[in-house]
């Protein structure tokens, strides 16, 4: 059974993550936070030193649901980009969350940070797939990540608009996101294709 505690915790962190994805750092508020976790503020600090803090807590969480949801895996990077795809279907806050991370966060991220510790294993992930033929090899995982991320999030917030305009579905939005990273990612003719 969770404690008192840990419940206004997961409360803070939850009304933080809402103002967070609605106003990004510069324009969130510890009062409506506080007020919407039904918190005080002396409470709110309590666990969270500044406003700084409390935004890397929820970046922190936000990312380890995710990558737990989506399981990166070397061998179908196609596979992930439709699942956090889904992902952000069914969050479009966290798409908002992290676009207020990539605006807000620019200077150079340390090691420590939660995004780089989760960054490597799937790096190290894609490397695997690299190694092992599924992945072109040309490509820095790294970068790769990024690109499949931001074609996650595009299509997946993208508008459909009106049919007579081209507007597509979300499903088909789905599938040109997978098909693009499965384009992206496949290795050339004449390379080596271990197990191919």
């Amino acid at each position: 059974m969770r404690s008192a505690g840990e419940a206004t915790r997961d409360r803070i962190l939850a009304a933080a993550k809402e103002e967070f994805a609605r106003y990004g750092v510069a324009g969130a508020r510890i009062n409506r936070i506080a007020e919407a976790a039904r918190a005080s503020k002396d409470r709110l600090y309590a666990y969270f030193e500044s406003k700084e803090a409390l935004f890397a807590a929820v970046i922190e969480q936000w990312i380890a649901e995710t990558t737990e949801q989506t399981a990166l895996r070397g061998d179908d990077l196609p596979g992930y980009a439709g699942r956090l795809f889904d992902d952000y279907v069914a969050h479009p806050e966290n798409a908002r969350l992290q676009e207020w991370a990539d605006l807000e966060m620019r200077e150079q991220i340390a090691d420590s940070d939660a995004r780089i510790r989760t960054l490597r294993p799937k790096a190290d992930e894609i490397r695997r797939g690299q190694q092992e033929g599924f992945i072109d090899p040309s490509w820095n995982p790294g970068e790769l990540l990024l690109v499949i991320t931001d074609i996650a999030r595009t299509l997946a917030t993208a508008r459909g608009g009106p049919k007579s305009e081209g507007g597509r579905s979300v499903e088909q939005r789905r599938q040109t996101a997978v098909e693009a990273v499965r384009r992206l990612v496949r290795v050339p003719a004449g390379a080596d294709a271990p197990g191919r």
